[in-house]
This record gives structure tokens, C-alpha cells and sequence, in this order.
């Protein structure tokens, strides 16, 4: 394995971790998406 192989996977990994993270905040119930106006989350209560 050369250098750009490890980034490539650092890179990958880093992606997936966001993807993740992101899909919990979305997933959990009145959860404010960072746009209120859009998806009415943070008036949920």
C-alpha cells in the first residue's frame, strides 16, 4: 500500500463517518436539520 491508497481510505472513512453522524441527527424526533424554515424540526416540542 502506497500513501495515496492509505488517504484514499482516510478520505473514505471520513465520508462515511459524516454520513452516518448526519443520518442519526436526522433520524432522531424533533431534531433540527440546521434549517427550521425548511423541515419544521426545532418547533416540533
Amino acid at each position: 500500500m502506497n500513501i495515496a491508497d492509505i488517504v484514499l481510505i482516510v478520505l473514505i472513512a471520513a465520508a462515511l463517518v459524516f454520513a452516518v453522524r448526519a443520518t442519526v441527527k436526522n433520524a432522531k424526533s424533533g431534531s433540527c436539520c440546521g434549517n427550521c424554515a425548511k423541515c419544521g424540526g426545532c418547533s416540533k416540542k
